[in-house]
């Protein structure tokens, strides 16, 4: 299978990249783990179109790592810090996901795969803009998916749990239950989505690991 992964640089995304082995990379680094880097000065829909215009072929699977977390509470809303996390982890992954799209990047039955957070279904206290950002990618690609099903192109949504990386324990150091609150070592979760890379019977499905 042929696999293109957006924001590749992530913890999560290097070590599935390690184990799936054929994987281009759209990301602001490099790493050698990729078969092929395309490098991105700016997640915008210039430079985005402009790369995926370069590469000029199809992939089976695309995964949207795209994210950012950061302690925010709605009591002490800011506008900016708001708009810097909803950008991040909604409105770039939803641009990018169009842009393939209307790139035909994706292989008819492939699959988009957001990944996401199970921050997305709760409402803990420090997690607000996060919470938010992430809850609405979750029913955005429900939509997209639905309007992208006669093309047969499926929108996956793949909601982590709090991971042993840095991301995870940025997010735990915010959690008053710590002591009530499971790690899970990227190992477990790697395994899982690799076998969801896999699996082509997956249709709009909003898939929880943790």
């Amino acid at each position: 299978m042929k696999n293109l992964f957006f924001g590749g640089s992530s913890e999560i995304a290097l070590k599935l990249a390690d184990k799936i082995k054929n994987v281009e990379n759209i990301a602001r680094s490099k790493s050698k783990l990729y078969s092929k880097n395309h490098v991105v000065k700016n997640y915008n829909k210039l430079e985005v179109e402009k790369i995926l215009k370069r590469i000029n072929k199809k992939f089976d699977n695309m995964a949207i790592f795209n994210g950012s977390f950061s302690r925010s509470f709605l009591s002490n809303f800011s506008e900016k810090e708001f708009d810097e996390i909803f950008n991040i982890n909604f409105k770039i992954p939803i641009l990018i996901a169009q842009l393939a799209i209307e790139n035909k990047v994706i292989n008819n039955n492939g699959s988009i795969f957001f990944i996401s957070s199970v921050a997305g279904e709760s409402s803990k206290t420090g997690n607000a803009y996060y919470s938010i950002a992430k809850n609405s990618l979750n029913f955005a690609a429900k939509i997209l998916g639905n309007e992208q099903r006669k093309r047969g192109i499926r929108v996956n949504v793949i909601s982590l749990g709090i991971v042993q990386n840095k991301m995870g324990q940025k997010a735990l150091s915010i959690n008053v239950n710590k002591k009530k609150v499971i790690i899970y070592k990227n190992d477990k979760f790697l395994n899982k989505i690799v076998s969801i890379f896999n699996n082509k019977n997956l249709n709009l499905k909003k898939i929880i690991i943790k």
